[in-house]
C-alpha cells in the first residue's frame, strides 16, 4: 500500500492565490489524504473563501496572527497521514507531483524527507526555469546525507518538500521561533538524522511577489544565523567539518548583518556583529569585522563615503558558489 499524504498549507491573507495553490492539489493524479490550511490570522477573508469554495475537503484551522513557522507548526502536527507535505500559499504544483514523488519514495525506502526542483515566476514571467541551477553545477536527483550540502546553502523549495511524520515528530517539530529560517532549520535536522532525496524533476511553480518573505533581508540573516550558530555548536549533529563551515558561515552573516545595520546608523549592534564576525572566516573579512568593532560612531558618515572601503567591504562579504555535483547521487 501506497504511503498516505497531509498537504499542510500555510496562508495569510492569500484570497489572491488560494484557489489555484488548492486546486493544484486538488487535481493531483495521486489523491492527497488530507489538507489542512493553517490561516495565520488573516484579516482579508481567506479562511471563509476556503470554506465555501472547499467545503469538507480542506480542514481550516482559524488562528491568531504571529507568523508561517507558528501556523505552519500547528498544521503539521495536525495532520495524521504518513507523510507531511509543505506548501505555501502563492506556489502551486504540477498535477503529478505527488505521484511521482510517492514513486521515488517506493524506490528508495529508507528516506525521511524528500524535495525537487520547480521553476520561479512572477507577473513578469519565468524569472528562472530552474530553481536548482543557481545552486548546483549539474541538475540530478541524489540520495543519501545532504546533511553536507545543506549547510552551505539551503536550496531546498518549501513547496517542493514532503517530510515523513514519524521522522518530523522524532527531531522535535518545526520551531515556531525562527520565523524566516524555520523550513531550512528543519531540513538541516531531519538530514542530520536519515537519509533524504532531491528529485531534478520541476514539480512546482515558486511564485515572487514584492510582500515575498525572502525579501525581508535582515530578519532573514538574523534567522539564519541562529541555524549555523546551532549547526556550529553541534547541535544538529557532531560532524566537525561541517560545525566548522557552519562557524565560519555563521561569521559571514554577523558581518553582513553588522554592514545593514552601519547602514542605517545603529553602531553600537554593528559593532557586536563585527565582533562575531571576525571569529571565523577570510583574512581579509577578519581584518573588516576588527576595524568595524572599533568604528567610533562619529567616523560613520566619513567611512560611507569611502569608495575604496565599499569595494573592500563589498569584496569580503560571503560568496554563493554553486554547490559540486555530489551527494549521493542516485
Amino acid at each position: 500500500m501506497r504511503p498516505t499524504v497531509s498537504v499542510v498549507l500555510a496562508a495569510y491573507n492569500a484570497t489572491w492565490c488560494i484557489e489555484r495553490a488548492l486546486d493544484s492539489v486538488m487535481c493531483q493524479t495521486a489523491p492527497v489524504a488530507e489538507v489542512v490550511l493553517c490561516d495565520d490570522g488573516s484579516t482579508d477573508g481567506t479562511p471563509e473563501l476556503v470554506e465555501r469554495r472547499y467545503g469538507m475537503r480542506v480542514r481550516v484551522l482559524r488562528l491568531p496572527h504571529r507568523n508561517a513557522a507558528a501556523a505552519r507548526s500547528e498544521g503539521l502536527a495536525a495532520a495524521r497521514a504518513d507523510w507531511l507535505a509543505f506548501m505555501d500559499a502563492d506556489d502551486w504544483w504540477e498535477p503529478n507531483k505527488i505521484e511521482r514523488q510517492l514513486g521515488f519514495i517506493e524506490s528508495h525506502p529508507d528516506i525521511a524527507w524528500i524535495s525537487s526542483d520547480g521553476d520561479f515566476l512572477s507577473a513578469e514571467g519565468v524569472l528562472r526555469p530552474s530553481w536548482l541551477s543557481d545552486y548546483f553545477d549539474t541538475v540530478e536527483d541524489r540520495v543519501g546525507d545532504l546533511f553536507p550540502l545543506l549547510v552551505p546553502r539551503c536550496f531546498p523549495l518549501m513547496s517542493s518538500s514532503m517530510v515523513r511524520r514519524d521522522a518530523y515528530v522524532a527531531v522535535g517539530g518545526m520551531d515556531p521561533t525562527i520565523a524566516y529560517s524555520h523550513d531550512y532549520e528543519l531540513w538541516l535536522r531531519v538530514s542530520a538524522r536519515y537519509p533524504a532525496a532531491l528529485m531534478a524533476d520541476r514539480l512546482v511553480h515558486y511564485w515572487y511577489h514584492e510582500g515575498s518573505l525572502s525579501r525581508r533581508m535582515e530578519a532573514r540573516h538574523r534567522d539564519d544565523l541562529e541555524v549555523m550558530r546551532r549547526v556550529a555548536a553541534g547541535r544538529m549533529r557532531e560532524d566537525a567539518p561541517m560545525q566548522r563551515l557552519a562557524a565560519v558561515r555563521a561569521s559571514a552573516l554577523a558581518f553582513d548583518i553588522a554592514i545593514l545595520c552601519m547602514r542605517e546608523g545603529r553602531m553600537d549592534e554593528a559593532r557586536g556583529l563585527f565582533r562575531a564576525a571576525a571569529a571565523a572566516g577570510p583574512a581579509s573579512r577578519r581584518a573588516f569585522a576588527r576595524a568595524g568593532a572599533l568604528l567610533p560612531g562619529f567616523a560613520l558618515p566619513l567611512a560611507r563615503r569611502m569608495s575604496w572601503l565599499k569595494d573592500g567591504v563589498a569584496g569580503a562579504r560571503e560568496r554563493k558558489d554553486k554547490l559540486p555535483t555530489g551527494g549521493g547521487a542516485a
